[in-house]
């Protein structure tokens, strides 16, 4: 059974467009979190702190002052409450994803970043943080639902576009990170680099025009949000450990390199375009255990994995004492991480394609990775905030959720040969909005 819509071919739909709005986008989204990490936390003056509106707030803040943490906080609760808006944006616009055209998706996620960009100085950063988050999950449903179109326009494979979508997404975060890093570094004045990062935003808006695969008819937003809450509640009770047991990792992997950026900052005093230099080397891990992952088809090598990522990531301090340690270190994490989540994602997508419904496997999927980087994230400002942990309790405690994640993959069952799955009650008619709108 064909995932999409009868769709008219007619016209070739080109690629770059595509591939040029997702770099943009990206590196926009990024670059904007990486700024306000350096305005808020690594710019903040603990001789002059602010005032806070509540004497309990004053308290909280002058405790992770004196306990050294507030940097740390900082700079994890950001990248939760933007995480928190792009969950919610997904949530809506998984949906709504159906219901518009494609290039209106990436137009509104451009527009929404380039004017929270603008926003932010004026406005709370935090609560624009939001807002910025929700604008990008737009783009994140944009993507999903390009994939299959435009594979379907151009005659390529799906696997193929979304191969392409995927690396430049990783290219562009990776881009942006830097770029936000560069901005804060070389340009004293604020107002100089939000207006940059605006004119990133607006050349995006501009190319999102030009994505425009031929669709199907509309979807409406109640079918595809019906779908999406029925699709994502039959995942979890068939196949909770693979879900669970990717999504920790994830979380993990978010906070490991925001942790390790700060503590190169901090403990090993890199300058910070420097210290984002070392972003990079998970990346570089996480292409090369994605490329061995397909040697992992057993439990047991999935739980030694996550056992390994574990002690890395506990003794990361002390294995890392410079630059080239840390490069190393990193490499590392990045492969332990990507291997082992590579096969359970994978996992995940073979039983959401024998149900029928391999879009709404991607979009759970997308779905819970951002909800436990968000748990995970906010999990950890709060305790730094707060002063129940030191910095380097930051790994220590990424390390317990590490031993946890390898004891729920347990259950993964992915010894198990790929059974011909008799697709749940309702899946067929859930497969018929999920075809206009197949998701990352």
């Amino acid at each position: 059974m064909s995932i999409l819509p009868p769709l008219e071919v007619s016209r070739r739909s080109p690629l770059w467009p595509a591939v040029l709005v997702t770099i943009l986008t990206g590196m926009g989204f990024a670059g904007l979190k990486f700024v306000l990490i350096g305005e808020i936390a690594l710019g903040f003056d603990p001789a002059h702190p602010p005032i806070m509106p509540f004497k309990w707030l004053d308290d909280v803040l002058h405790s992770a002052i004196a306990k050294g943490t507030l940097k740390e906080a900082i700079t994890q609760g950001l990248a939760a409450v933007l995480t928190l808006g792009v969950l919610i944006g997904y949530l809506v616009n998984a949906p709504l994803a159906g219901a518009w055209r494609v290039a209106w998706l990436f137009v509104l996620s451009s527009a929404g970043v380039g004017l929270g960009a603008l926003l932010t100085l004026w406005f709370n950063p935090w609560l624009t943080s939001l807002f910025v988050g929700l604008a990008y999950g737009t783009a994140c449903a944009a993507r999903g639902k390009v994939v299959p179109l435009i594979a379907a326009a151009s005659g390529r494979s799906n696997t193929l576009v979304m191969g392409v979508i995927n690396a430049s997404l990783v290219i562009s975060l990776l881009a942006g990170t830097v770029m936000g890093t560069l901005l804060n570094e070389k340009i004293d004045s604020a107002t100089t680099r939000h207006v940059a990062l605006f004119l990133f935003a607006v050349l995006a808006t501009v190319v999102g025009l030009k994505v425009n695969p031929p669709e199907g008819p509309a979807i409406p937003f109640a079918v595809g949000m019906r779908d999406l809450v029925m699709g994502t509640a039959v995942m979890v009770r068939d196949r909770w450990a693979l879900i669970v047991g990717g999504g920790l990792a994830w979380g993990i992997a978010s906070a490991a390199v925001l942790a390790a950026f700060i503590d190169a900052i901090e403990r090993l005093n890199m300058k910070p375009e420097h210290a984002v230099i070392l972003v990079i080397f998970p990346a570089i891990g996480a292409i090369i255990g994605n490329l061995a992952s397909y040697r992992m088809d057993r439990n047991v090598h999935v739980v030694v994995a996550y056992v390994a990522l574990g002690a890395l990531i506990a003794g990361y301090q002390i294995l890392v004492q410079g630059f080239l340690s840390g490069a190393f270190s990193l490499v590392f994490l990045g492969a332990l991480f990507a291997a082992p989540t590579n096969v359970l994602d994978a996992k995940l997508m073979a039983f959401a394609a024998a149900q029928g419904n391999p879009g709404r496997g991607s979009t759970v999927m997308s779905l819970v990775h951002n909800f436990f980087i968000l748990v995970i994230g906010s999990g950890l400002a709060i305790a730094l905030f707060l002063g129940w942990m030191r910095p380097v309790d930051q790994f220590y405690s990424l390390a317990g959720v590490a031993i946890i994640t390898a004891i729920v993959t347990i259950w993964a069952h992915l010894d198990d040969a790929d059974p011909s799955v008799k697709p749940f009650e309702g899946s067929e008619e859930m497969g018929k909005s999920e075809k206009a709108a197949a998701q990352m």
